[in-house]
C-alpha cells in the first residue's frame, strides 16, 4: 500500500509539474514582446471631391490675414464642406462629405502658397463605412495628406492621401483623393 501511495504521490508531483510548465510557457507568450511587430495590411480607395466656387460649401476668408505687407495672406483661412463622389462627374454617386478648414502658411517671396488642411472625410461606398481624419500641407504642385485615424471601418488607420485635380473649369473644380490606409493584422 505505501508503494502504491509514492507511486500515486509521484505521478500528481509530476502532473502538477508538467501543467505549470504549460500555463508558464503559455502564459509567457501571452504577455512578452516580440522582435517582429504583427505586420499591416495595405487598402486602397479613391474617390472624387467636387468643388463649385460658388456654392455655399465655401467660406473663403473666415479667418483674416496676419499682415497682408510683410506676410501675403499668411493666417487667412477658409472653411469648407463639399461633396465626395464615387466618378469624376458631380452627378455620379455620392459615397459622403468632406468638412475641414485651411490655414494660409505662405510668406512673401515663396513661388508656391502653402495651406495647411484638416479634414474629416464621411465615406460609406457599402464596403467601407466611417470617417478619415486627414492632416498635412495642401500646394499647387503635389499635396499629399496624412492619413491619422478615423472611425467605423477606419477606426486605428494611419496612412496617406494623394490629391490631384481633374478638373478645372471655373467655377467647378473636381479633385481626385487617392487613399492608401494600413490597417494592423490581428495575429
Amino acid at each position: 500500500m505505501e508503494k502504491m501511495q509514492k507511486l500515486h504521490f509521484i505521478i500528481s508531483v509530476a502532473m502538477a509539474l508538467f501543467i505549470a510548465v504549460l500555463l508558464s510557457a503559455s502564459s509567457t507568450n501571452l504577455v512578452s514582446a516580440s522582435n517582429t511587430p504583427r505586420p499591416f495590411k495595405k487598402h486602397h480607395l479613391h474617390y472624387y471631391v467636387q468643388l463649385d466656387t460658388r456654392s455655399p460649401g465655401i467660406s473663403l476668408k473666415f479667418i483674416p490675414p496676419i499682415n497682408t505687407t510683410l506676410s501675403a495672406n499668411f493666417g487667412a483661412g477658409t472653411l469648407f464642406a463639399l461633396n465626395v463622389t464615387k466618378d469624376v462627374e458631380p452627378t455620379s454617386k455620392r459615397l459622403g462629405t468632406v468638412r475641414g478648414y485651411t490655414v494660409e502658411t505662405s510668406y512673401l517671396g515663396f513661388p508656391d502658397s502653402a495651406l495647411l488642411e484638416v479634414a474629416m472625410v464621411e465615406y460609406d461606398d457599402g464596403k467601407y463605412n466611417g470617417t478619415l481624419q486627414l492632416q498635412g500641407l495642401a500646394s499647387q504642385q503635389l499635396t499629399e495628406l496624412a492619413v491619422k485615424g478615423g472611425s467605423g471601418s477606419f477606426r486605428g488607420v494611419h496612412g496617406y492621401l494623394v490629391v490631384t485635380l481633374v478638373v478645372d473649369h471655373l467655377p467647378t473644380r473636381t479633385f481626385r483623393h487617392d487613399v492608401t490606409f494600413f490597417v494592423k493584422m490581428h495575429s
